[in-house]
């Protein structure tokens, strides 16, 4: 590229912490979910789901994570048959014991265990958990997409859309074209939106400040579309409340 942005050191160094946080927080998250065993009672879709949010959002992830998504602390077999062994479960049954506390952590996720139920969860929590389901997906193809010369909107809501098909085929137990459809009548307005923001935050500092001097082989372009990421995620709340208050979309995880 001719007349290449001379990234300042200062620039440099500053995304270089912006990005360099939200690794740390995506691989804490990523770490802790392995060290509690989290695919074991998570909904699979969501480790990589908050995982790849930490990157570019990574305050409220990691609240959201740690208040209505964090998997329970591993628990040593010999402690658990010791307990066991000293104190029998009364009144009911065992296993009418264990499907109750089942159903309890349960939530609304159809038989997946986590952190608080949907009903417990105020309602931003809620939001930012949808909206990071397509945010997800988003991100994914963007970056994909940002190799390939200009494929980002296709491979974002190609992404986007089998992260929901991923959210939704587990709890319906339905796997196929209508599950597909749901996927695509739930997520691809919140989709549209997200890329609104990401990819007006693009237009402004490629041609607006840049100029189109900016390349991507640099840490400040890689920061740039961090912001544009995290513009994305606000421009997709208000479609995302409307569609789950209108029950276009359901809550979950």
């Amino acid at each position: 590229m001719e007349n290449a942005y001379e990234v300042p050191v200062s620039l440099t160094t500053i995304g270089t912490i912006f990005i360099a946080s939200g690794a740390a927080a995506a691989l804490w998250i990523a770490g802790d979910i392995a060290w509690r065993r989290g695919w074991k009672s998570m909904m699979w879709i969501m480790i990589p789901v908050y995982v790849i949010n930490a990157t570019y959002l990574w305050p409220i992830t990691v609240w959201v994570y740690i208040n209505y998504g964090r998997p329970p602390k591993r628990v040593k077999k010999h402690s658990v048959e010791t307990k066991d062994a000293h104190h029998p479960p009364h009144g009911r049954g065992g296993g009418e014991a264990d499907e109750g506390h089942g159903d309890a952590e349960g939530g609304e996720c159809g038989g997946h265990h986590f952190h608080e139920g949907g009903s417990q969860r105020p309602m931003f929590a809620t939001i930012t958990v949808a909206v990071c389901h397509c945010g997800a997906g988003c991100v994914l193809g963007d970056v994909v997409g940002e190799w390939l010369h200009g494929a980002d909107f296709g491979f974002a809501i190609g992404f986007g859309l089998l992260f929901q098909y991923f959210s939704i085929a587990p709890m319906s137990g339905q796997y196929g074209m209508t599950t597909l459809y749901r996927a695509l009548k739930a997520d691809f307005l919140s989709l549209i939106f997200f890329e609104i923001g990401l990819f007006g935050w693009m237009a402004a500092f490629q041609v607006g400040i840049f100029e189109w001097r900016l390349e991507m082989n640099n840490v400040l372009y890689w920061w740039m579309m961090q912001i544009g990421m995290f513009f994305g995620h606000w421009t997709a709340v208000p479609v995302n409340w409307w569609l789950i208050t209108k029950g276009i979309k359901e809550p979950c995880a």
